[in-house]
């Protein structure tokens, strides 16, 4: 018998489809690593955008609890958060409407002992607290056996 006439079987890849099927692989790798960075990067700034928004609500909330009429003006402070230190610019403006102040908050994360880029901005409206004896309808308080239902305390007084 010649070679001619021997047939050989083959197993297995040839040294092109092994090559191929390697670059494939290692593009698929990059490709997931990249958007694993940019998750993270993501996750990231959710988490930022999230503690920035809790320091601004505190800081609103504050402001509602202690009802204290505000000044105008702009106010700059810093606040720890968990482990972590936000600066807290509060501007305060005349309202659109009587009795209403506009309370514009910013927040940002300190970076070495600087101001880092904005993270979050709040704007609400507060009103002008009720003086003491006074009504949210503006009559006086009490009601004392009034009829009609004119003047009647709102505020469970």
């Amino acid at each position: 018998m010649t070679s001619r006439g021997r047939q050989h079987s083959q197993a297995g890849f040839t040294l092109v489809e092994v090559v191929l099927a390697v670059a494939v692989l290692a593009l698929a790798m990059v490709t997931l690593g990249q958007t694993l960075g940019a998750s993270a990067v993501a996750y990231r700034n959710i988490d930022d955008t999230r503690q920035a928004y809790l320091v601004a609500a505190d800081k609103l909330v504050e402001m509602q609890v202690y009802q204290q009429w505000p000044n105008t003006g702009t106010n700059d402070d810093q606040v720890t958060r968990g482990d972590r230190e936000w600066w807290v610019r509060t501007t305060i403006s005349a309202g659109p409407y009587p009795d209403t102040r506009r309370v514009d908050i910013e927040v940002g994360e300190m970076r070495d002992d600087d101001e880092g880029d904005l993270v979050y901005e709040l704007a609400s409206l507060i009103g002008k607290p009720a003086q003491e004896g006074q009504s949210l309808t503006g009559g006086e308080q009490g009601g004392g056996g009034q009829q009609g239902g004119g003047g009647q305390d709102m505020t469970g007084g």
